[in-house]
């Protein structure tokens, strides 16, 4: 029997962990939250906060966010690497993320004298001084600094990087949000596994993960979630399909249909029980706010077919082109996506500023959704060490 999509929405909050905020929160939770997320965006916009802490606040309000740079860089739980995009990895799931590493190897030096127009022996001569002198960032070695994004690194700067995306070199730590490099050996802690899957494994591994994260998914909606320019997932949808058509029939996921749409859904049979008893225990009736780098979020598609809700993002969009605010927030209500709100965090006034305000086509707010957005832009501000809130929407 087709399940509904407030079923499949419902179950997919549940499993991205969006729940009322627990009491108490302790490193433990900062790790078991990306663990159940498969991964963390790394975003630099810091219009409020960088994307990474936003995301775990939506799930957990007020945490340490100092337990997130322990985990990845005192206590070696998580890497960098790319997963959806850059990303803090668990380090049990390594061994998953070595191919990608190999790809990058294979096509290092091409790619540095396509992108730089330099002799590839730079990239020898970067990798000696690491391993010479220990952890470095690209402000350590000469060369100007180009005006420009990523396409404009000055070629030192992109051998690091293309080093580190063989996993040559990984991220030893971060210093005012600056990475630095060190040799992989030197980073990785003992007892990790990097023995690596087979193909089959490996691409097994991403799908079941991605159903642990979102619930019931269609084949394409994998490719998705861990991007496969990112994980070189080399498999489209159709064989992606039939990969978790072999699950079901081993008994390690269950397909399902959903009210409305042609394609077939798959989740874990955990979950079974959650789709045959609808809104069952549900009971999440408050607001949080999400940034567009939330794992929740990534799907564009996804998000339109299940909350009616269109996703986007204006921060690299004109001032003349925008909609909404040029770093706004997606608001939900329960199960609903119901609004955006842009704050901006004013460091020197300690004042979070509340830019704008829009309301979704057909939702009128009730008194209780205001005093529960009220009251979650308290929080939000308090995480942020504002001292007061300013509307100008």
């Amino acid at each position: 029997m087709p399940v509904t999509r407030e079923t499949v929405r419902r179950l997919m909050l549940e499993k991205q962990g969006v729940g009322r905020f627990p009491d108490h929160v302790d490193k433990s939770d900062v790790y078991d939250t990306i663990d159940s997320l498969g991964c963390l965006q790394i975003d630099t916009i810091n219009v409020v906060e960088r994307a990474h802490y936003l995301t775990l606040w939506t799930r957990l309000g007020q945490y340490d966010k100092e337990d997130l740079h322990e985990l990845a860089y005192r206590d070696r739980l998580l890497f960098e690497y790319w997963a959806h995009s850059a990303c803090y990895v668990p380090f049990k799931d390594y061994r998953y993320y070595i191919k990608s590493m190999n790809v990058r190897r294979e096509e290092m030096r091409a790619r540095f004298s396509k992108r730089s127009k330099a002799d590839p022996e730079l990239l020898d001569r970067v990798l000696s001084r690491v391993r010479d002198e220990g952890s470095l960032s690209s402000k350590d070695f000469e060369g100007p600094k180009r005006k420009g994004g990523w396409w404009n690194w000055k070629p030192a700067k992109l051998a690091l990087e293309l080093l580190f995306g063989a996993g040559i070199l990984l991220i030893d730590r971060r210093e005012n949000f600056q990475r630095y490099y060190d040799l992989a050996e030197n980073v990785l802690p003992t007892g990790v596994d990097t023995s690596e899957p087979s193909d089959d494994e490996r691409v097994r591994f991403f799908a079941l993960k991605t159903m642990s994260c979102l619930g019931l998914v269609k084949p394409q909606e994998v490719r998705k979630y861990y991007h496969p320019w990112s994980v070189k997932l080399d498999r489209t949808s159709k064989q992606l399909k039939e990969l978790l058509d072999r699950l079901v029939s081993e008994e390690e996921a269950v397909k399902h249909s959903v009210d409305g749409d042609k394609n077939p859904y798959y989740c874990l049979p955990g979950d079974l029980d959650r789709l045959e008893e609808p809104g069952s225990g549900f009971g999440f009736d408050e607001v949080r706010l999400f940034v567009y780098f939330d794992n929740m979020m990534w799907n564009r598609e996804r998000i339109m077919e299940l909350f009616g809700f269109e996703r986007r993002l204006e921060t690299y969009v004109p001032k003349d082109q925008r909609v909404y605010g040029y770093y706004h927030l997606p608001v939900l209500y329960g199960d609903r996506l119901v609004a955006r709100v842009e704050p901006k965090m004013d460091r020197e006034k300690n004042v979070m500023i509340i830019r704008g305000y829009w309301v979704e086509d057909g939702f009128k707010p009730t008194e209780d959704y205001e005093d529960k957005l009220s009251r979650n832009i308290e929080e939000f501000a308090r995480f942020h060490g504002a001292e007061d809130i300013e509307w100008r929407a």
